[in-house]
């Protein structure tokens, strides 16, 4: 592992701030289409773990998103506002040659509720919990989206039921509107529906901001079982929605690989699912498969596939794969972070960073610490060679 570079702070920051309304203007903005023949690993950096800004403890790095035009990435903390309240926060990166030099916290936004508040100390109000997975920025109207993941706990026979949520904000907290979630995409009291903690966890744009996909982590309950040891047959579900009606116009059968590992505890919080996806163009994706075991609780496994969505087969009327087996998307292996030999912590967050000194697009990666004390903040760089 490498020396701990610096971590610099920034508490004041001068800025024009737009409001929602600016979709009036009517710039034309185009989203980056690439193509991808592998990427190549660059440099990490280790940001301290836990540190403070603004009175908020910044860990749970869930998300992460690139602002070309400011150069600033966002990226959202999946605290339920159980550390500080639920938030985004804006950074820079700052890259010199091929290696990240600092990581600079610039700012940070607290999430609105519908009403206007900030959401409640986790724990004091049932019916709400924020649980930040994804976020990404549409420079088209300058809004943010997130995704939640809700909460399904049944506890000592008490039950909490919160309805995952893809929700629109403006950069400056506003709360603008919400995605309608589908049918059978809600929690329920009985083995229908999502799982607990296995729904949006992946957002990307694509079509030049037309097109929203958001993929669950792992299947529905009514789409069979998870992923598992020597088990590579679970399928998850990749949604399609079209971002002018807020419709859900498509969803894809997705085939999860098997638990690369053998837990030593089998009935132990142990998964492989999606945790990001990335649009490269309009009809790929890029797609992180991240796996933890108990017993390898040390160590994440993260695998990356380049999914093509030409011919995909949409799946939006099949209520059950169990019932109708689907035909799954294709995918092909990318790069699996094994190779690199080192320490891969929780990654969840991938975005597009700034253009290399060679001109090719660059990668970056985040860490989901979980706000624990054994993890590593770490924050990959990846060039992508077309």
């Amino acid at each position: 592992m490498k020396p701990r570079r610096p971590f610099i702070f920034v508490y004041c920051i001068f800025a024009i701030v737009f409001s929602s309304c600016s979709i009036a203007k009517h710039v034309e903005v185009k989203q980056h289409e690439t193509s991808v023949s592998s990427i190549k690993f660059l440099d990490e950096y280790i940001m301290p773990l836990n540190p403070i800004f603004q009175n908020t403890v910044v860990g749970g790095l869930s998300g992460i998103d690139y602002d070309v035009k400011k150069n600033q990435y966002y990226m959202i903390s999946d605290d339920p506002s159980q550390f500080s309240p639920a938030r985004i926060y804006t950074a820079q990166i700052d890259l010199k040659g091929n290696k990240i030099d600092t990581i600079r916290i610039t700012r940070v936004t607290f999430l609105l509720q519908e009403n206007g508040k900030q959401y409640p100390k986790y724990g004091t109000d049932k019916s709400v919990k924020p649980d930040g997975e994804s976020v990404r920025y549409n420079p088209v109207t300058e809004q943010l989206i997130w995704s939640s993941e809700g909460e399904r706990l049944f506890k000592n026979g008490d039950t909490t039921i919160v309805q995952p949520s893809l929700t629109f904000i403006s950069t400056t907290e506003k709360f603008l509107d919400t995605i309608p979630i589908p049918k059978g995409f809600h929690f329920t009291k009985t083995e229908s529906g999502p799982r607990k903690n296995a729904l949006f966890e992946g957002l990307t744009y694509a079509d030049q901001y037309k097109t929203l996909y958001a993929s669950l982590e792992e299947p529905l309950y009514q789409d069979g079982p998870q992923a598992a040891f020597e088990y590579d047959k679970a399928l998850t579900r990749v949604l399609k929605f079209d971002v002018a009606t807020k419709k859900n116009i498509a969803q894809y059968a997705y085939n999860l690989g098997a638990l690369p590992v053998k837990p030593t505890v089998e009935n132990d919080w142990n998964v492989n699912g999606i945790s990001e996806i990335l649009a490269i163009n309009n009809h790929t994706l890029l797609v992180m498969e991240r796996a933890w075991a108990k017993g390898h609780d040390d160590h994440a496994f993260l695998k990356l596939y380049l999914v093509d969505l030409n011919g995909a087969e949409n799946e939006i009327d099949n209520a059950s794969f169990v019932k109708n087996p689907p035909k799954p998307l294709s995918k092909k292996l990318l790069f699996d972070f094994d190779t690199l030999n080192r320490h891969i912590d929780n990654f969840e967050g991938v975005s597009f960073g700034p253009k290399l000194t060679n001109g090719h697009r660059s990668l970056i990666f985040c860490v989901d610490n979980n706000f624990g004390k054994s993890q590593v903040q770490q924050f990959f760089l990846f060039e992508i060679i077309p």
